[in-house]
């Protein structure tokens, strides 16, 4: 007997993230899946985001005991990492756009984690825009993080000459606030 959709779990290695709005004229991307399914540039890891309330105190006149408030929200950072590639600076680019006050870097993040027998939805129009574009997904849940910029850059892995790994690349986001969205 097949189990409930609702109760299979998702897997950790299952997942695109596409980083689209940033540069000069705020088309620069970096994704996992090109719009046209090709790899462009595998994410090898990316935490996922964290939002926390904070509890806030009062005391009141005579009252013994303190009553509970929530406070401020804070959302934690995004970690991506990736192997480096030949010919492809764009973490680095983004971050000394930061660094340097260059353009517009702030991004909009979109992580999508998706279940073992997801499906892309299908489209009857001829050119109709492909599934990572619009996030239609069967069996999927969408992270979407607002506001992202780099904080930290790590550009490769530190260098060894025993060493057969792949080099990674590291970087860190700031993002503002991020919706969940699950697509039935």
């Amino acid at each position: 007997m097949a189990r409930a959709k609702s109760t299979d779990f998702l897997h950790n290695f299952r997942f695109h993230v596409i980083v689209q709005g940033f540069g000069a004229a705020g088309d620069a991307q970096l994704k996992s899946a090109a719009t046209d399914g090709t790899v462009t540039a595998g994410f090898n890891t990316c935490s996922t985001p964290e939002a926390t309330q904070e509890a806030v105190e009062y005391r009141e006149g005579h009252y013994i005991y303190t009553q509970k408030y929530s406070g401020l929200p804070t959302v934690s950072d995004i970690s991506l990492s990736r192997g480096v590639a030949k010919s492809d600076g764009t973490f680095w680019v983004w971050m000394k756009d930061v660094i340097e006050g260059n353009a517009e870097y702030r991004a909009n993040l979109r992580i999508l984690h998706f279940h073992r027998d997801s499906k892309p939805a299908t489209s009857t129009t001829p050119g109709a825009p492909n599934v990572h574009q619009k996030a239609v997904e069967t069996g999927s849940i969408e992270y979407r993080c607002q506001e992202a910029f780099p904080t930290r850059h790590k550009v490769s892995s530190d260098l060894d000459a025993t060493g057969s790994e792949v080099s990674i690349q590291e970087l860190d986001l700031a993002i503002e606030h991020f919706d969940v969205i699950e697509h039935a």
